[in-house]
């Protein structure tokens, strides 16, 4: 590890004379953010008197200016600045002790009176201080950090980038209204496990670990969907979880392998119910934090307000190639995808798994306005209950906005005799060379046994909401510490 040999030596130096540079506490009166409120309320700016004394604060330090016998010196914490004014009237001595020992990015606590300097600006001429916390490293120049450098060290980045702070305060707020907005329809946050025998809920190759008292491989979770459902089979009717969970596949500007995801399950309800349920949520809570339902995403204005649109995948395919789905044979369709440069899923060239594949290359990346498409082929997915009016078709739908899936969602498929089919489908299609392919769960198979009630699902993924909120186009930009190459983290600035 590369540390700046000055400040090493301070370090020696301060231990030398009995003065620990990294002391176990410090008792302030007020933070930062609490100053500023109190200098608007009770302050004048025009008078340049104390006007609040004693007072004690804390913060990390961005520069020094130093005037002769007084220095003017910014702290910051919790994203908030104040301006520290320090003379050698007040401190004496101890005034050379600070410009000799302490430098930018140091922690600091200080004691003094708040006041208004002649150019208006709060300031605390400060009585005393004490160091609470040494930098061994210069803190750097952020606006020339590379975004590998800065996904590598998230604790820099969010320290000296008040965007990437902002869109973290952004995230979690936006993930407390959603909590606050479930509690209030009725649901339960619960909690599934992380660590499974079986994965599933999804299409996806998962993470392998070991468990070694059992001596058995078990997976990183790659959804949170059958184990809610297990709740619903147990008689509880509306739970939800906000989880990580891990698929081990691509990193790109939408994906991570770690990312964090929204799973409810509503017993007695269908994909109408959740359709409905899913643009209240979002409507509101895009309002509670930005105060706005128009947003401005990558160069275009979305509109939250508006009643979302809802389409099928047959029609959203038929407008985008200007003929009816329907009326295409399998050659056709097989045709279309080896004109585009596409696969289907695991190269299987199933009519559904086709229609799914060419509606992603040719519709999905103009889904700007939120819409929401609706009624999948069969093949789509093994965990959701067929249509009830239209053969071939499940109750399914996705939300897509900005180009993005934001959301997925099905009437539940509550019949274990047809689920137990579709999961051995699903095995003979990985015995054929589909990777993603969803494994056989026999306990829960085992838990549709017992009576599922008609359920309605839906999963959100939480980072792409978010990029939304904060108008970020790469999914790192909203995950607080996104994978990236272990190389990256370990090496030396």
């Amino acid at each position: 590890m590369k540390w700046d040999e000055r400040r090493v030596e301070i370090v020696r130096e301060l231990k030398e004379k009995g003065i620990n540079p990294y002391p176990h506490k410090f008792t302030f009166t007020n933070t930062i953010q609490e100053l500023r409120d109190i200098g608007k309320e009770k302050g004048n700016p025009s008078s340049h008197d104390p006007f609040l004394f004693n007072i004690s604060t804390v913060g990390r330090i961005a520069n020094i200016r130093r005037h002769g016998k007084a220095a003017f010196v910014d702290i910051f914490d919790e994203g908030e600045r104040l301006q520290l004014y320090l003379r050698v009237n007040e401190l004496g001595d101890r005034y050379e002790w600070f410009m000799k020992y302490i430098g930018r990015g140091d922690l600091i606590g200080v004691k003094g009176d708040l006041f208004y300097t002649m150019k208006g600006e709060l300031s605390l001429m400060v009585k005393d201080f004490e160091l609470l916390s040494k930098a061994l490293i210069e803190p750097p120049d952020w606006t020339t950090l590379t975004p590998e450098f800065r996904y590598a060290h998230r604790y820099v980045d969010f320290l000296y980038n008040d965007k990437a702070r902002s869109a973290m305060e952004i995230r979690f707020t936006m993930e407390k209204e959603i909590r606050q907005f479930l509690y209030s329809k009725g649901f339960i946050e619960v909690e599934t496990p992380i660590v499974q025998p079986v994965y599933g809920g999804a299409l996806a190759k998962p993470f392998k670990t070991h468990v070694n008292y059992l001596e058995e491989d078990w997976f990183l979770r790659i959804a949170l969907e059958l184990y809610l459902k297990r709740f619903i089979v147990g008689g509880f009717n509306k739970v939800f979880e906000i989880g990580k969970v891990f698929r081990n596949e691509d990193i790109d500007v939408t994906h991570n392998p770690e990312f964090s995801l929204l799973e409810l399950y509503w017993a007695y309800a269908d994909y109408n119910d959740i359709m409905n349920l899913t643009e209240e949520l979002i409507r509101e809570v895009f309002k509670k934090i930005l105060s706005t339902n128009v947003i401005k995403y990558n160069g275009n204005e979305i509109k939250l307000d508006s009643p979302f649109k809802r389409i099928s995948m047959n029609d959203s395919l038929s407008e985008a190639l200007g003929k009816s789905v329907d009326s295409l044979s399998n050659d056709e369709l097989k045709n279309l995808l080896k004109k585009n440069q596409l696969k289907p899923r695991g190269c299987h060239y199933i009519r559904g798994l086709m229609i799914e594949k060419l509606f992603d290359k040719l519709v999905s990346p103009n889904l700007i306005q939120p819409t929401f498409i609706t009624d999948h082929p069969l093949e789509t997915t093994p965990l959701c209950k067929p249509h009830r009016e239209k053969p071939g078709l499940v109750e399914r739908f996705e939300l897509y906005i900005a180009g993005m899936e934001i959301a997925n969602a099905y009437t539940e498929l509550n019949d274990p005799i047809l689920q137990d089919q579709l999961f051995k489908e699903e095995q003979e299609m990985f015995k054929r060379g589909d990777q993603e392919a969803h494994p056989y769960d026999k306990d829960f198979i085992r838990a549709l046994s017992y009576g599922m009630p008609p359920t309605g699902g839906l999963g959100i993924g939480i980072d792409r909401l978010a990029m939304l909120a904060t108008g970020n186009i790469s999914i790192k930009e909203v995950i607080p510490f996104p994978m990236i190459s272990s190389k990256l983290i370990q090496e030396d600035d």
